[in-house]
């Protein structure tokens, strides 16, 4: 039976990421057939009706576009400021250089009580060949930008081999500048959503993008994704949800596709795994404070591991929970990262249903906020059908909290104290 992200919120239980494929990556990708995966919204500026006609150019490979390196037709995104009305859609072998250009929503996405669950069996919208209208959308259109996901598509099988480079993408920016009131009141006039979301698919990168101030929900979602690298980027600003734990604020999580957290595609618990989150600054922005986590994960299902995860060379600061927290997450190096004034350093949890093993925590310099009661470094497996196996924790320096390992934890060299 699977774990919802609702039923995981109501229970308070932690999650997780990583092992197991369903779907090759190398499955043929039916080109998008009508409009494409952007047709025209109305309301929009022309400069996003153009960028939209360019992802769908991209998306069939068209040979007016420039390729890069990796073989992408790459889409340049205009400077200023984008209001998007509907996600931008992004199809596979796609480069988009947004640098200079900053993102934000008017989205009006349905009334929910927390996460996308809540909607999550709405019908799909549907796209007249001439513009599609501008009502509420249901939950799975919340984010600014969503990879093109078939609606029977299982596995990593969506299009891939994605590239995003730059630009700042801050979902609620438009809601605050149009809202009256005090900064809370602002804040509430926005939506929950993510900035980015790829699911169901392979081969995605993400270089030198900057997240500002998302509300309640993640920076990047990374969903039933194959391969993913989240380099030099900036998560800058969460907005707190004031119904659930602090462990679910990830800048960058790892989730997976149950009945209640899927964007597109089928609902089959596939894992995220092969995943590097490298270089990267999380922290407060000028209006918000930081975020619960940089990254991990909060969802869980029988089998389904999220693993091959490398957290390194990162710049946590003010982190209102556990700064790195990878749950129900299997073969984890968490190296060489500065946390900074944060509420907790390190944590690495297995959760139900799954146990988890081969965990690195090295080289990591940890400064906790004084007063936390939360570990530097801690390592914690939820009972004794759950363990965490072939765990190395060493040469980290740590100030305040301590280390902590609980019962059914077992280690492959003697760990640090």
């Amino acid at each position: 039976m699977t774990v919802s992200r609702r039923a995981a919120l109501a229970a308070g239980v932690l999650g997780g990421a990583a092992v197991m494929a369903t779907g090759g990556a190398s499955a043929a990708q039916a080109a998008p057939s009508g409009p494409g995966p952007n047709p025209p919204v109305a309301g929009e500026s022309d400069s996003v009706r153009r960028l939209r006609q360019q992802l769908n150019l991209a998306a069939v490979g068209d040979r007016s576009l420039e390729r890069d390196a990796g073989g992408r037709c790459v889409v340049v995104a205009p400077a200023g400021v984008h209001v998007l009305k509907r996600p931008l859609m992004i199809g596979g072998n796609t480069t988009l250089r947004a640098a200079g250009a900053t993102f934000t929503s008017d989205i009006a996405v349905q009334p929910q009580t927390y996460h996308k669950d809540k909607n999550q069996h709405s019908p799909e919208p549907t796209y007249p060949d001439s513009f599609v209208s501008v009502g509420a959308v249901n939950s799975r259109e919340a984010t600014l930008l969503l990879n093109a996901v078939p609606d029977d598509c299982t596995g990593y099988r969506a299009a891939g081999n994605i590239r995003l480079e730059g630009g700042t993408w801050d979902p609620t920016a438009h809601f605050v500048r149009n809202a009256t009131g005090d900064d809370r009141a602002r804040a509430t006039a926005a939506p929950p959503m993510n900035a980015i979301t790829f699911e169901h698919t392979y081969d995605v990168e993400l270089s030198g993008v900057t997240v500002r101030n998302v509300k309640w929900w993640h920076g990047v979602e990374l969903n039933a994704v194959h391969t993913v690298t989240v380099s030099e980027c900036r998560f800058e600003g969460w907005v707190e949800a004031p119904t659930a734990g602090l462990w679910h604020g990830e800048a960058v999580q790892l989730d997976l596709p149950t009945d209640g957290t899927t964007w597109g595609g089928v609902a089959d618990n596939t894992p995220t795994t092969n995943v590097r989150i490298i270089d990267n600054y999380c922290g407060a922005s000028q209006e918000y404070p930081g975020w619960g986590k940089l990254t991990g994960s909060h969802t869980g299902a029988p089998g389904a591991v999220h693993s091959d995860v490398w957290i390194e060379r990162n710049l946590i600061e003010n982190a209102k929970w556990d700064a790195i927290g990878p749950m129900n997450t299997s073969r984890v190096v968490i190296r060489e990262n500065t946390i900074r004034s944060s509420w907790g350093g390190v944590y690495v949890k297995s959760i139900s249903p799954n146990p988890n093993g081969t965990i690195d925590i090295m080289g990591n310099d940890i400064t906790l906020t004084e007063g936390s009661t939360r570990p530097a470094v801690g390592v914690n497996a939820t009972n004794a059908a759950l363990p965490v196996g072939d765990v190395a924790v060493y040469a980290n320096t740590v100030r305040g909290g301590g280390f902590s390992y609980s019962a059914n934890v077992t280690f492959r060299r003697e760990p640090q104290r």
